[in-house]
């Protein structure tokens, strides 16, 4: 009786069949949870010993997406024992080489991301220049977004559709991009150049002479200056019209000279004069800045 319960078809396929394939889905996820259990608990533990930060990093990047291998290939291999249709078997292959591309970008990407920042980012605290400390978020983000794009295109061409079309078309689609950000991309330009040529730095007071502006550089960014007005006030400057600008950086004048007139009646005597002028002297004198 139980023999037949195990031979019975349900949708082309035996209780045993679907049996087979449960556990193996099953049996995978106990080995995951064994293997990310090992990795918290002992290779950690071993890795953490070295002085080499490299095993670190690969342990902490490939614990989560081997599990999750492990996890699709309980599913691939539980499908062999399955009988299914053409088209079902097709999405059901198409889904697991998608898990497959997806958990491989994902490991790419953070492992790219790991790299520059355990080795690069540490190298740009030894430069000179703030370039390399402002671009190097954008390249984080950048190489991430190149290796998601590329996991995409993948997926897609899976499906069957012509992946060169579609980069032909993403490529006017980025030209047509590129006319509409003009002003984006002056600004970034314009960032890059504050960064190399080093104008002014965080901390100098400026004045953008055909502006009228005239305050102090609180942070510098890729697109953006924010500069703290003398009422207090911020403002956020593109980088295009810094860079277009007339700038003159106050802070870098060696001393500023200062006028002014004294008001006298045409009745002041010279010695009146000689002790106003001895007087004014006195107070120049009594600051150590001035000369």
């Amino acid at each position: 009786m139980a023999t037949d319960w195990f031979t019975a078809t349900y949708m082309g396929n035996t209780i045993m069949q679907y049996i087979y394939f449960f556990v193996s889905i099953l049996a995978a996820i106990v080995i995951g949870k064994i293997v990310y259990f090992i990795s918290k608990n002992i290779i950690r533990k071993f890795t953490e010993k070295t002085a080499n930060k490299f095993d670190d990093m690969l342990v902490d990047i490939l614990e989560r997406p081997i599990v999750f291998l492990i996890f699709v290939a309980g599913l691939f291999y539980g499908k062999q024992f399955l009988t299914l249709s053409e088209r079902v078997g097709e999405i059901l292959s198409n889904s697991i080489l998608i898990m497959v591309i997806v958990v491989v970008a994902w490991f790419v990407g953070y492992f790219l991301d790991a790299l520059i920042q355990n080795y690069l980012q540490p190298l740009t605290s030894k430069t000179r220049t703030d370039l390399d400390e402002h671009l190097l978020p954008l390249i984080r983000k950048a190489v991430k977004a190149i290796v998601w794009i590329i996991a995409i295109i993948m997926i897609i061409d899976n499906f069957g559709y012509d992946v060169t079309s579609l980069i032909a078309g993403l490529g006017l689609g980025g030209l047509a991009f590129a006319l509409a950000a003009q002003d984006l991309l002056s600004n970034f330009f314009g960032g890059i150049a504050i960064l190399t040529d080093k104008p002014f730095k965080v901390g100098n007071r400026i004045r953008l002479v055909d502006k009228g502006t005239d305050g102090w550089v609180r942070e510098i960014g890729i697109r953006t200056t924010k500069v703290q007005t003398l009422d207090g006030t911020y403002l956020i400057i593109p980088n295009k019209l810094i860079a277009d600008s007339v700038l003159e950086n106050v802070s870098k004048e060696r001393a500023r000279k200062m006028r002014f007139s004294v008001g006298l009646e045409y009745s002041t005597s010279n010695k009146k004069m000689e002790q106003a002028v001895k007087i004014i002297k006195d107070v120049i004198k009594k600051h150590k800045n001035a000369e």
